[in-house]
């Protein structure tokens, strides 16, 4: 199965009742609202982050489904516990942490289960170009799923959602210079794996 995310996840009748509304400019005033209790504004929140959101859990869970499941229960988890927001806390990080810990139970479940994600390449393509672009993405998947969920994790956010050093600091609740230690292992256990990929292909 590929790891790229194709379409809007599906949604749960608990999301579904909050996605009709636009309303205020800020995101400052939407979490005001959703803490206080307005649910209706879960829809503007998941069009600003819901994308990103949902790219981030398919980078540590590898498979679209469980993605689905854990994107939907985050935004059900927000509705629920907004109310622990602080203050002036950035909502973002919060939420990516919110998805993170589902992500994580997801995962433990799924191993505990003896469950094991397939990487599949593309389809077959018409012409070189196409062809090679098809291996180079199942020689990336492959060397993804050979890093570990904590490896994938920071590159998601470093390279493929693109989150500055501080952003994914917060996420993952951990100083800047953890950050930058965990991306340079995640580096170059990705560069070992994917040279490894290539003298296989």
């Amino acid at each position: 199965m590929s790891m790229e995310p194709s379409g809007p996840p599906r949604r749960k009748p608990g999301v579904e009742i909050a996605l009709n509304r636009p309303i205020a400019d800020t995101e400052a005033d939407l979490v005001a609202a959703l803490k206080a209790g307005d649910r209706t504004v879960v829809g503007a929140l998941m069009d600003r982050h819901g994308e990103a959101l949902m790219r981030y859990l398919v980078g540590i869970l590898r498979d679209r489904e469980p993605a689905e499941d854990a994107f939907q229960d985050t935004w059900v988890r927000v509705m629920e516990k907004s109310h622990r927001l602080w203050p002036g806390e950035p909502f973002a990080p919060w939420l990516f942490r919110v998805a993170r810990n589902r992500a994580y139970d997801l995962l433990r479940r799924r191993r505990r289960q003896g469950h094991e994600v397939p990487v599949e390449p593309a389809g077959p393509a018409g012409q070189e170009a196409a062809l090679e672009a098809d291996l180079r993405r199942a020689r990336v998947a492959r060397a993804m799923a050979a890093v570990g969920p904590l490896q994938r994790e920071v590159l998601t956010l470093r390279f493929h959602l693109e989150r500055s050093y501080d952003e994914a600091a917060a996420i993952l609740g951990v100083p800047l210079g953890t950050l930058k230690s965990r991306l340079k292992r995640a580096v170059e256990q990705f560069a070992e794996a994917y040279g490894k990929e290539k003298k296989r292909s």
